[in-house]
């Protein structure tokens, strides 16, 4: 009854295993995109477009595979085949429902039984990621990247390790990716911190690749700010990577790039707000810069810019928080 759906599957995940850039859920069916009907998805310069109705039209089918292999696999070993055909299965279901959860545990198991790699699993995720706005936004698929990471380096049987400072940064450009397609993406940013969790583990160990990444991700952020004025939880997370990894400045102070300062954050946050002092994200950054750190002589030459910026409701509002935080210090 499925024939003709189980070869369209096989068509996609066979594209799936390319060198893809992108993988992106287009909206409505095949005929509004291209006119070549025999092809029904469409794959150019390693850009992988999948209309909506095509995954959901698939979705029986591919329901159906997971529930063969489920039975299968119960009773004994899954052979070569029925491995293939669960992964064709659950990649089908989750770029139609990314919060599958049973699809994959599904290839969860198949991981821990060496029949699929974390690698190819952590290239899978990313293109699902980057699918759709539903996907970066599902909190299941950022708890499945971290125990990939579990998985393959800090839980390892065999070779027990640090992630490797190449693929931190990676995935803090995945994590951006996400926040790019889904805004204020809460469950992005907590993976965030995780990556961060693991730099620092790695600079604590004096591993000399895994600071740069930290400077790196710094002026990421910065760079951030300037062009999503509105983004608080970047602004956040900026701070928060400042005070964290500030006091470790002076072991790599022979780095010409190298600049963790409080001073840096506030002259943004001010020159931000000279420029667009009606975004309240803005002051709450300011705030926050003023919060994570820096002595009385910066937080005074801090409150004299405050004082130069545009009269509005919230420098004011501003002002009065400065003045109740300093009577607590």
């Amino acid at each position: 009854m499925f024939y003709n759906d189980m070869k369209t599957i096989t068509a996609i995940t066979d594209a799936l295993k390319t060198s893809l850039s992108t993988v992106e859920v287009l909206p409505g069916t095949i005929d509004q995109w291209q006119t070549d009907l025999a092809i029904p998805f469409l794959l150019v310069d390693g850009h992988l477009g999948l209309p909506q109705k095509l995954l959901y039209k698939l979705l029986p089918c591919a329901l159906s595979l997971l529930k063969q292999f489920r039975l299968s696999s119960s009773r004994s070993p899954p052979s070569s085949h029925e491995t293939t055909s669960l992964l064709e299965a659950s990649s089908i279901i989750l770029l139609a429902n990314p919060a599958h959860q049973t699809a994959l545990n599904q290839r969860k198991r198949l991981i821990l039984a060496a029949h699929w790699s974390v690698k190819q699993e952590l290239d899978f995720s990313t293109l699902l990621l980057s699918s759709s706005r539903e996907a970066s936004k599902q909190s299941i698929l950022w708890d499945h990247r971290r125990w990939l990471f579990q998985t393959e380096y800090i839980h390892n049987r065999d070779h027990p390790r640090l992630i490797p400072a190449p693929l931190l940064e990676k995935e803090l450009g995945v994590i951006l990716r996400g926040c790019e397609s889904y805004p204020r993406n809460y469950y992005a940013w907590a993976h965030w911190e995780y990556c961060l969790d693991k730099l620092y583990e790695g600079c604590a160990k004096d591993e000399g690749d895994y600071f740069p990444i930290v400077t790196r991700a710094s002026n990421q952020l910065l760079r951030w700010m300037e062009h999503h004025l509105s983004d608080y939880s970047a602004a956040h997370h900026l701070c928060r990577l400042v005070h964290r990894f500030h006091g470790r400045t002076k072991t790599y102070e022979e780095m010409s790039d190298v600049d963790l300062s409080f001073d840096q954050l506030s002259k943004q946050a001010i020159s931000l707000l000279s420029r667009y002092a009606d975004h309240e994200a803005l002051w709450m950054y300011l705030r926050a810069s003023w919060a994570v750190g820096g002595d009385q002589f910066h937080r005074e030459d801090l409150r004299a810019s405050i004082d130069a910026l545009p009269t509005c409701k919230y420098r004011e509002q501003c002002i009065s928080w400065c003045n109740l935080v300093k009577q607590f210090e």
